[in-house]
């Protein structure tokens, strides 16, 4: 699947918030006005106006008080998180949820401290654990009532979880129920918290090879936030990336690239050069030029992108790991095999130390590796490599996700260099299976798999 990183992977946009102290001082403004205009300047009241005024001010600032340790926790949590701490940053979010015990259930605090850790727990490809998570966050924001818009976002949330897991049937229900929703029951429709819904829609029909569907979906996002907040925000800069990637996967380039050129050219204007969206648009446009035979400005754009992250995230965050797989990959369409697995085992290294040994990233790496190691001829180090990732993406991905349908058609690649054509053939309709179920018979890897079956039953 393409090397495209998205905007979204540091952290979901409901997720980061204000500082603590200004979320407190909002509270407090809100209770003031509220009680001046019910009371302090109610003719009907007299001498003890400024006895009440005190009380709720005095209880107002209790409940700032009380609100530090939630605030100062999810402050420190998102700021490990951005920096790839997710030890530290699992420690804050924790801390968080436990002190939203002493909210009401209506409160959105609590939800919010769920969906920070569930998406901790994603990142991290810990699964299971967050998706309870995301479902108590629906329970949570469902109880707040089905005409206010955290229900659909929560929904939106749990949709987001189940199309990277693979598990797009389950997706596909959550991001509909959220858009019948919004629509039936918010009634915004210009309003750009939808636009998101319908980016995670877009993205969920990409990656099911319904381009055209996602093309819609992502033009109708662009239209509302152009809408709300201009052509030149970053928000935009974001639905401009997604639509190059479904005109790269469906070979329309210069559409891409002009849409990637626009992309970084608006996060480097608002943003800044060194800021990593801006190492992400690097990053994606030079996987197009990579794909078109541009090696030379690939080259310089992926180390662009890579210097930045390295710079701003740290050398063992995981976006380093995938602008060193971009070079990795890069360098074997290249022919330079020897630097590709060095860049490879760096970003396997960088994979391991961050996120574990099971994570879906890592899996990636294994299979770019197995694929190197055919070209290479080390057809033992490709067994090993491939086999580790159909265990991973076995265990951690649904079992129709298309990734997992990768590793299959890369395995019977192998067993037919092997000279093994009964298992090749045995795992190329296995790939063949998911892949046409997840991509539909006409994406160029389905194609591809079903004549290597024919092929290999010939």
């Amino acid at each position: 699947m393409p090397l495209i990183a998205s905007k979204s992977e540091p952290m979901t946009q409901d997720v980061c918030k204000p500082h603590w102290l200004k979320a407190a001082r909002e509270n407090l403004s809100r209770i003031q006005t509220l009680v001046r205009e019910k009371v302090t300047e109610n003719p009907k009241f007299k001498w003890y106006r400024r006895i009440m005024y005190a009380i709720t001010t005095a209880y107002a600032c209790w409940l700032m008080v009380q609100s530090v340790p939630y605030y100062t926790a999810i402050g420190a949590g998102e700021s490990a998180y951005k920096a790839g701490n997710y030890q530290t940053a699992e420690a804050q979010f924790k801390i968080a949820l436990s002190e939203s015990a002493n909210f009401s259930e209506r409160d959105p605090r609590r939800s919010k401290a769920m969906n920070n850790l569930a998406e901790l727990y994603r990142t991290e490809g810990r699964y299971k654990e967050a998706e309870g998570l995301y479902l108590s966050a629906v329970g949570l924001a469902q109880k707040l009532g089905n005409t206010r818009e955290e229900y659909p976002l929560a929904l939106n949330n749990l949709a987001n979880f189940y199309r990277e897991a693979g598990r797009y049937d389950d997706s596909a229900h959550q991001y509909t129920s959220a858009i019948t929703i919004w629509n039936t029951k918010v009634k915004k429709p210009a309003d750009v918290k939808y636009a998101v819904i319908l980016t995670g829609f877009g993205k969920l029909l990409r990656d099911q090879g319904n381009l055209a569907e996602a093309e819609k979906q992502y033009n109708q996002a662009m239209k509302i936030k152009e809408s709300a907040l201009g052509k030149n925000d970053v928000e935009i800069a974001a639905v401009l990336d997604n639509l190059a990637g479904v005109y790269r996967d469906e070979a329309r380039y210069a559409e891409s690239e002009r849409f990637y050129k626009r992309a970084l050219l608006i996060d480097e204007t608002v943003l800044g050069a060194k800021h990593p969206y801006v190492a992400t648009d690097q990053n994606n446009l030079a996987g197009l030029y990579r794909e078109t035979g541009r090696y030379t400005e690939a080259e310089k754009l992926y180390q662009t992108a890579l210097a930045t992250r390295i710079s701003e995230l740290g050398p063992n965050h995981p976006l380093v790991a995938k602008s060193l797989s971009g070079l990795g990959e890069l360098r074997r369409v290249d022919g330079k095999l020897n630097e590709s697995e060095k860049l490879f085992n760096q970003a396997r290294d960088i994979q391991i130390k961050a996120l574990g040994v099971k994570h879906p990233d890592l899996a990636t790496t294994y299979d770019l590796l197995g694929v190197l190691h055919i070209a290479m001829h080390n057809l033992k180090a490709a067994k090993t490599d491939l086999a580790k990732s159909v265990e991973i993406r076995t265990t951690a991905l649904a079992s129709t996700h298309p990734d997992l349908g990768i590793s299959y058609l890369h395995m019977a690649e192998l067993k037919e260099a092997l000279n093994d054509k009964k298992s090749a053939l045995v795992d190329a309709e296995k790939s063949r299976v998911i892949l046409l179920r997840a991509l539909g018979p006409n994406h160029p890897n389905t194609k591809k798999v079903t004549a290597m079956c024919v092929q290999l039953g010939a």
